[in-house]
């Protein structure tokens, strides 16, 4: 059986408490799937030990900021914590693919297609498009991918639609060739799930508040919260960085696509420039 892979994927942002949506999907090998599951449940186990709570969901808006749950955990706590995610993701060689929609460009800028004029919808067509980027570029049927989407019921129905007819206009991100179906890499369509069933799908979300955030005081220029708060992101993103899928699938780089561009254009500057 051909080698494949799971997505697992969460956004934040998608209000107007902050100026960019962040879509984040963790790419797993299925090979290590089971070990990477298995591990994260006994982080998670020991988690619920720090809140001192039970703690039904690991949420980026309650452990970033130390609400609710982690509400009173120390923040050398909370950060070690963080720390340690970002530090687990890279060292089981999980890969990253993110989307970031800075919201007042997207509401001034027309896509070349009319269904990407939803903020959620075209976050979650740019991390399809990395995906299909990605396998594309793995040896003959290894690059298939099953993705996993923290459920929007209005969203993920859209995407879907999506997924079996993309408009034509997303084809040359990824060098979509004549007698290629498109988006060949994705497998079926994307499965919507309850995020706090699904442990991956937290990680997904907390890696999303991370660059969230990291945008908000880099390319924002939002006051910190506590001090040192900058360089504790940083701290954070570059943790992150060794696993981040390359610019040429993420943004499409040295590719004059029309659509890439239009990606490129959204993204803030912070972001943009991660390698």
């Amino acid at each position: 059986m051909p080698a494949m892979h799971f997505c697992y994927v969460d956004e934040t942002g998608n209000d107007d408490k902050s100026p960019v949506l962040v879509m984040v999907g963790i790419v797993i090998d299925a090979t290590k799937l089971r070990r990477t599951q298995e591990e994260f449940g006994k982080i998670f186990e020991n988690l619920c030990g720090l809140t001192g709570r039970s703690l039904k969901e690991l949420k980026s808006t309650d452990i970033l900021p130390g609400k609710r749950t982690w509400q009173g955990v120390d923040g050398e706590v909370r950060s070690t914590v963080v720390e340690n995610i970002c530090d687990w993701v890279s060292t089981r060689s999980h890969k990253i693919a993110f989307a970031a929609i800075d919201r007042s460009l997207h509401k001034a800028s027309a896509p070349g297609c009319p269904e990407l004029r939803d903020e959620w919808q075209a976050g979650a067509v740019h991390v399809l498009l990395q995906l299909q980027r990605y396998g594309k570029r793995k040896p003959a049927g290894k690059g298939r991918t099953v993705v996993i989407i923290d459920n929007n019921p209005a969203g993920v129905a859209a995407l879907s639609k999506l997924v079996v007819s993309p408009p034509a206009w997303t084809d040359d991100y990824y060098g979509r060739g004549k007698k290629e179906p498109a988006l060949s890499m994705i497998i079926d369509t994307p499965f919507a799930v309850e995020s706090h069933h699904v442990l991956m799908i937290q990680v997904a979300d907390v890696i999303a508040g991370i660059l969230r955030r990291s945008a908000e005081l880099e390319a924002y220029a939002r006051p910190e919260k506590y001090g040192g708060e900058r360089v504790q992101y940083a701290e954070w993103i570059g943790l992150l960085s060794r696993s981040l899928l390359g610019n040429e699938h993420r943004w499409g780089s040295g590719n004059k696509s029309e659509c890439a561009e239009w990606y490129r254009s959204l993204a803030p500057a912070s972001l943009l420039a991660l390698k």
